[in-house]
């Protein structure tokens, strides 16, 4: 298992590495910015690369103005989009995309469900060769349903991405949407062979492990028994500088010793 950071601060990567983390996910829009020219990215990008932890992944994928699905979808402009992304992406090291992107996908009311995942299949489908291009998988991110109503759970999830029909997409799963869905550990079991990604934070308050009173232990154990070992990254709101390593090592000790 290799344990990451979800940051583009410096001080706060430095600090992950000094804690033991591997590596960094990053938001697409804070560091990767399709939308600027190539030296202001490199600019944001130097001290990011220095901190001395490799990026990995990248979260954010779109803003909510690229609609994926409903009568406004912009299929071409998300593509055109995508292969900015995933070029820079591939620039930094990173091998994993991250499509949460609530606003973007949310569906608008009276959308049929069965036409909304027509569209994000079909998007899936164009996206997929343009991340392979670059050494790049793309995982789904199901989010809880107070923060968006489409894509909710690991099963809804998963069912997306092997309608892809590529092993370069998948789904991911995160403790916090798990548990503020009441998910069981069914849905992590049923998708072993296309679970690609895992984040975690603790169901209340999304915080790391060990900063406030939550039980990881069913969904790690999930993970287990799928034998999980890939990537697990921390997305939440991170601790002030004062005590912060000693923040990230409690973190790191608690995932590492479930289940």
């Amino acid at each position: 298992m290799r344990y990451a950071i979800c940051t583009t601060d410096p001080d706060t990567i430095a600090d992950s590495r000094e804690a033991g983390f591997d590596a960094v996910e990053v938001n697409v829009q804070t560091l990767i910015r399709p939308y600027d020219p190539e030296p202001v990215f490199e600019e944001a990008l130097a001290p990011v690369l220095a901190a001395g932890l490799p990026i990995e992944a990248a979260n954010v994928f779109l803003p909510k103005d690229l609609r994926c699905i409903g009568p406004d979808a912009v299929p071409d402009r998300i593509a055109e989009y995508a292969e900015t992304v995933c070029r820079r992406l591939a620039r930094v090291g990173a091998s994993l995309l991250v499509f949460g992107s609530g606003g973007a996908r949310q569906r608008p009311e009276g959308w049929p469900k069965e036409k909304a995942d027509e569209q994000f299949v079909a998007l899936l489908s164009r996206l997929r060769p343009i991340a392979e291009r670059h050494g790049l998988k793309i995982a789904v991110e199901p989010l809880c349903r107070t923060s968006c109503n489409y894509i909710n759970t690991v099963d809804e999830g998963a069912a997306l991405a092997r309608a892809s029909g590529s092993p370069a997409v998948g789904v991911l799963a995160d403790a916090y949407h798990w548990a503020r869905n009441g998910e069981t550990a069914d849905t992590i079991l049923a998708a072993k062979g296309i679970l690609l990604h895992v984040h975690v934070a603790t169901s209340s308050e999304r915080l790391p492990p060990g900063m406030e009173p939550c039980d990881f232990g069913p969904f790690l154990r999930a993970l287990a028994a799928i034998g999980y070992d890939g990537r697990l990254s921390v997305e939440a709101t991170l601790p002030p500088p004062e005590g912060r390593v000693a923040d990230f090592r409690s973190a790191l000790e608690i995932l590492k010793s479930q289940p």
